[in-house]
């Protein structure tokens, strides 16, 4: 009888009706229950067990399928009732008949209109004790009956049917496997789902598809106490940790954090720290404020509820954030949310393995959003822009004019000086101020050196820093190196040469591994499959390096031919008429064709190409 102040209906529920899936059943068998509203009806709320016709016992468990959730009677999930009061059509559930039943059963439940419009006793056909043998005995996971139940009275909202028979305590569904043609399996293990209170009763932060999450994140905010509810999809074994942090700003730093260990036994406990720079440091007041710990670890996701009771700080009595202790978490106010996880080893928080997820803006945990959005790093965005421009376009093309087109256009010059060498000083250039620029914004939102996470199974990416570094050093050495330049009769000349190219080849290798492991990083947020345009842009210019080297080495080859073709047929310097002969000296460089000019802007167009594409997957996600 639901506490709403309002009697019955004492007409029928013709709008409302509940099915199975099979008119039998058979001992420790299961069948699929649903209840349906007709005639364009909805309902709101519900509590639905499955009584036995003769004794008017409770039998058997049920198991969720679409919505809904299991509540406890004087054994484990005997019922079942809404999570929300969103308006429903149908909601289904899988029952589980006990092994040991040998009776009739029906299902019986309160079905609610609205908050003053309900109806009792709406029942769905008996369902019977199947006269034939199940030849395949199902598995079950038998609950501990070796704890009594616990009556209580349970405290309802409005939109709740209240029962007097309840667990204080949270179950877990049992999980039946069977092979009987009408089972239903309850939702695959290592599934995380979203929570249906969510925009309703919950706060939440979640990145879903659907209904397949990778995180759910909630929160029932009280003023006095806070309900939280973690639950994330995890890799690798061992002891784990997952914890949720209130920071001021997106970044990590002086941040209160509420975390859940699991030890390698699967034993969960919830404890308070925080974050002092990048690291997480422990409390001594670490258990003040921490109740209702509920917890587990398997299949690859992490589970844990729990409850803080708050209280808010007395500005005259903080202890200071530097100290072995800290006040109480003030969950009144408006902060980002983090979520991350990482290894543990005892209780020591290990680093994290990719960086911590965090809402874009603050959260007033007195609001029942579901937030989808995470926090976006624009200065990194910059940076990764900055580097792309650099090393994909202004090295790209700047080395490839040094290497191969000095014998082009060598007759013209460009304020007094070579073609080739004025586009070559004019794309370094540009690469310098790029990378110097780009280098100073990474360091400011990083607030200097920082040991940055590397996503799972790519622990490479966590050199990145470091080579950027080296890259940086390079780039900033080869034009003061030019400044030194020998003139070109001087005997220092060809060592310059070697080391002025050793030190730009170095520079163009390290900074596109660079830039491949950055499209990777999280704060990035290009999507996976940037790192492998990064590699066809590698493997396109190592191809054009090797196509205008052939070019070059033929063109040579071809002049050679044509200059000993004409000495051999004129006498090799014989006279002619009278006259001392000297075979035609070419009027142009052999490499200075219409070809080696196509092929130049071809790689101009191509290099462009790969950089506006990286740019656009940066910034566009």
């Amino acid at each position: 009888m639901p506490s709403h102040g309002a009697p019955a209906q004492t007409s029928p529920a013709t709008d409302y009706q509940i099915t199975t899936s099979s008119s039998t059943y058979t001992p420790g068998g299961s069948i699929t229950v649903t209840i349906t509203a007709l005639n364009g009806k909805v309902f709101v709320g519900y509590l639905m067990v499955a009584k036995d016709e003769g004794t008017g016992a409770d039998l058997g468990s049920f198991s969720i399928i679409s919505g809904g959730k299991v509540m406890c009677g004087t054994t484990r999930d005997q019922g079942v009732t809404h999570t929300n009061k969103a308006s429903k059509t149908t909601e289904s559930f899988t029952w589980t008949a006990p092994s040991n039943a040998n009776g009739n059963i029906k299902f019986e439940a309160t079905i609610v209109q609205s908050y003053s419009k309900y109806w009792l006793n709406v029942h769905s056909d008996v369902v019977t004790l199947a006269s034939a043998v199940v030849t395949t005995k199902p598995t079950t996971t038998v609950p501990d009956t070796t704890k009594p139940a616990t009556t209580t009275s349970v405290a309802t909202d409005k939109n709740t049917v209240s029962t007097t028979v309840l667990s204080s305590k949270p179950m877990t569904t049992p999980s039946t496997t069977t092979t009987s043609t009408t089972t239903t399996q309850p939702p695959a293990t290592g599934a995380v789902t979203m929570d249906h209170r969510c925009g309703d009763t919950r706060g939440c932060f979640v990145n879903c598809e659907g209904n397949d999450c990778q995180y759910v994140v909630s929160w029932h905010y009280r003023p006095e106490y806070v309900d939280f509810s973690i639950t994330r999809k995890v890799t690798g074994g061992g002891s784990k940790w997952l914890a949720i942090g209130f920071s001021s700003d997106p970044k990590m730093g002086d941040d209160d954090v509420l975390h859940c260990l699991s030890d390698s036994a699967g034993h969960v406990t919830v404890a308070r720290s925080y974050n002092q720079g990048t690291s997480n440091q422990p409390i001594a007041n670490s258990q003040e404020g921490i109740s209702s710990v509920i917890g587990s670890y398997n299949d690859g996701v992490f589970r844990c509820s729990f409850r803080y009771s708050q209280v808010r700080p007395d500005p005259d009595n903080r202890v200071k954030r530097q100290g072995t202790s800290r006040p109480m978490i003030d969950l009144h106010q408006h902060r980002h949310l983090m979520l991350g996880d990482g290894p543990a080893f005892g209780d020591i928080l290990a680093m994290h393995k990719e960086n911590p997820l965090v809402t874009a803006e603050m959260v007033n945990l007195q609001s029942t959003d579901i937030i989808g959005d995470v926090a976006r790093y624009p200065l990194v965005k910059v940076h990764g822009c900055l580097m792309i421009l650099a090393w994909i376009f202004c090295t790209g093309v700047g080395l490839v004019f040094a290497r191969f087109y000095k014998p082009v256009w060598s007759n013209r010059t460009i304020l007094g000086l070579k073609v080739w060498f004025q586009f070559h000083r004019g794309l370094m250039v540009t690469t310098l101020v790029l990378t110097l620029v780009g280098f100073i914004i990474i360091f400011v939102e990083a607030n200097g050196y920082s040991k940055i996470s590397a996503p799972i199974g790519k622990g490479y990416v966590a050199s990145h820093p470091i080579l950027g570094i080296i890259v940086t050093v390079l780039t900033v050495t080869n034009p003061i190196m030019a400044l030194f330049r020998p003139g070109p009769k001087d005997k220092n000349r060809p060592i310059f040469n070697w080391a002025h190219w050793a030190v730009g080849m170095a520079a163009h290798i390290l900074g596109v591994i660079t830039i491949c492991f950055g499209v990777e990083l999280q704060k990035v947020g290009a999507p996976k499959y940037t790192v492998y345009v990064v590699i066809g842009y590698i493997v396109y210019h190592v191809l054009m390096e090797i196509t205008l080297k052939i070019y070059d080495l033929f063109a040579e080859r071809q002049n050679s031919a044509r200059i000993e073709h004409m000495e051999m047929k004129n006498g090799n310097g014989a006279t002619q008429n009278g006259n001392s002969f000297r075979p035609e000296e070419p009027k142009r460089d052999p490499k200075d064709s219409i070809i080696k000019k196509l092929l130049l802007a071809f790689h101009v167009a191509i290099a462009f190409a790969f950089t506006l594409t990286l740019l656009l997957l940066v910034t566009q996600y």
